[in-house]
């Protein structure tokens, strides 16, 4: 039998890139005013109520369709429905001059949109190499072209095998628990703002979050172990005088902003700005441009005792804040330190993925920016805070030194590994015991924000993809699901007379498999199949691919 005219491919595709995105509408030029961002534990006026989180079960991102980086998120407008934050100066920056955004900066130039070039057309191969001591989790990342947009969110398996991808722009996929089940989070910079979105098992989407009177920041979001609250960054143009420090009488300084909110209803229960807590000093960055970003938050999470930990790239230091009072409770590198290090070699520099361990020490991805030579390295610390010392106790790196300039994140794996993301490289490494055990290398240009494992079991709620690929020749896929081992195919004159053809072990994304179909066949079932048989969801279609 030959296939239908006009049958589509099942790897994931996205149209032509889209052109330069209009500037948001309803932007106003800049008041000159210092716009003051102050730590609440009271819910913030508005001039609109803020809505509760969209809850929607209808919206499916499962369909196969087709960080930190010196990339610039389109965007800029206020969040739909919620108190407009502070509009950037007119007037967008010179490529790569003052306000283009920092490696590893979510933040978009103090002019407007930019356009998207180098947009992921489709899911990146990633090549691997196994050993059998690696985790047996899924990869969560969100691979994009270095210099480009955002691109897609995207699971693959130790095999190198793509599971599920969907075409962004998406930043930071992760595994939470919402509402007591499996979800993803990922951020999304579709609609001017951003949100981070939250999927569920079958990749519909459920819930979606956004910081409040500020833009949404991509590098983080979090849901207390609770379950009740969640966890956003986000930033402001605020202008300053930074005269004193050699800089413009009327700079725009990006103020990192933390949120903490309702999961149900999105009242914000906390909010805390970097600038009313973080002296200027303390940057590691010139004050000297017309925009600056001296904190560059790209890591937040709750700490073991509730109150919360923060990484900031551009100040060298992992901040712990009071979440009553807001107050720095203490500071981890940097040039403020409150602990003190052995050895200078021992601080982290430009880091990222701050967290603590279920034994008490800290773990992060130290980039390594500012040490010379620069390499990158996984480092956990063990932090005395009574003496206020910290003492490195890891330093987790390849035999060959590793430099991620931008992005990269450090996470233990279920099987007690460790998985480095070493970012603007494109490359993933898991050690076992200090040796590398697994790696994943996406193609030259691309980068990656984190690599996560996670245990995922994915259902999706669109059914399989099934095509003919010549006489006789299926092919099938099912962007998303975790669980199918083999597919069935079935045929017969009729649904009610079907007889099993063959069954064919998944290979891959898309399978194909040589089907005899009998002359007088007027139908053909494909199931998709898990390891014990059953039946998890069936596509009919007649001989010649109409169906």
């Amino acid at each position: 039998m030959s296939p239908a005219a006009g049958s589509t491919s099942l790897v994931p595709a996205v149209p032509d890139a889209p052109g330069p995105r209009a500037a948001p509408a309803g932007r106003t030029p800049a008041t000159g005013k210092e716009i003051p961002v102050r730590h609440r534990k009271h819910r913030i006026p508005q001039a609109h109520p803020r809505p509760r989180p969209r809850l929607l079960r209808a919206r499916v991102l499962g369909a196969a369709a087709a960080l930190c980086v010196p990339v610039v998120l389109a965007g800029g407008a206020a969040p739909a429905a919620a108190s407009p934050p502070p509009s950037p100066p007119p007037g967008p920056p010179a490529a790569g001059g003052p306000g283009a955004a920092a490696p590893d900066g979510a933040v978009p130039p103090p002019g407007g949109a930019p356009s998207r070039p180098g947009a992921a057309a489709a899911p990146p191969a990633l090549t691997t190499t196994t050993t059998g001591r690696e985790d047996d989790g899924v990869l969560l990342t969100t691979p994009a072209p270095i210099g480009g947009d955002l691109a897609g969110a995207a699971i693959y398996d130790n095999s190198g095998d793509l599971v599920w991808w969907k075409e962004g722009p998406y930043m930071n996929l992760e595994p939470v628990t919402f509402r007591g089940e499996p979800s993803l989070s990922v951020f999304d910079n579709t609609d001017v703002g951003g949100e981070y979105l939250l999927l569920d098992s079958s990749y519909r989407e459920i819930a979606s979050y956004r910081v409040n009177g500020h833009f949404t920041d991509s590098h983080e979001f979090e849901i207390s172990p609770d379950g009740s609250r969640v966890l956003l960054l986000g930033f402001s143009y605020v202008t300053r005088d930074l005269t004193e420090f050699g800089g413009k009488p009327d700079a725009q300084v990006i103020d990192a902003v933390i949120q903490e909110q309702d999961a149900d209803t999105g009242e914000v229960l906390f909010e805390w700005s970097a600038l009313d807590h973080i002296a200027l000093t303390e940057t590691q960055e010139p004050l000297t441009e017309a925009t600056v970003d001296p904190v560059h938050a790209n890591s937040l999470a709750y700490d073991a005792d509730g109150d919360l930990l923060m990484s900031a790239r551009h100040t060298s230091t992992v901040y712990k804040i009071d979440r009553e009072t807001g107050d720095v409770r203490w500071r981890l590198g940097g040039a403020a330190s409150d602990f003190a290090f052995a050895d200078p070699a021992q601080r982290p520099s430009y880091q990222h993925d701050a967290r603590r361990l279920p034994d008490g020490r800290l773990m992060l991805f130290d980039n390594g920016n500012r040490r010379d030579p620069q390499y990158s390295r996984g480092a956990v610390y063990e932090l005395d805070e009574g003496a206020m010392t910290a003492r490195l106790v890891e330093d987790v790196q390849t035999p060959e030194p590793i430099f991620a300039f931008f992005a990269g994140s450090a996470r233990q794996t279920d099987n007690g590994n460790v998985l480095l993301d070493y970012g603007s490289t494109g490359r993933m490494v898991e050690f076992a015991d200090g040796e590398p055990v697994f790696t994943g290398t996406f193609p030259e240009g691309t980068y990656s924000y984190r690599a996560i494992r996670a245990d995922w079991k994915g259902t999706p709620a669109v059914p399989p993809r099934v095509e003919w690929r010549g006489p006789d020749t299926l092919a099938m896929s099912w962007n998303g699901a975790t669980e199918v081992a083999a597919w069935r195919i079935e045929t017969g004159a009729s649904r009610r007379t079907l007889t099993e053809a063959g069954t064919v072990d998944r290979r891959g994304f898309v399978t194909t498999a040589e089907v005899a179909v009998p002359d007088d066949a007027g139908v053909v079932r494909v199931s998709a199949v898990d390891a014990a048989g059953k039946v998890l969801a069936s596509r009919t279609l007649t001989p010649d691919g109409t169906g």
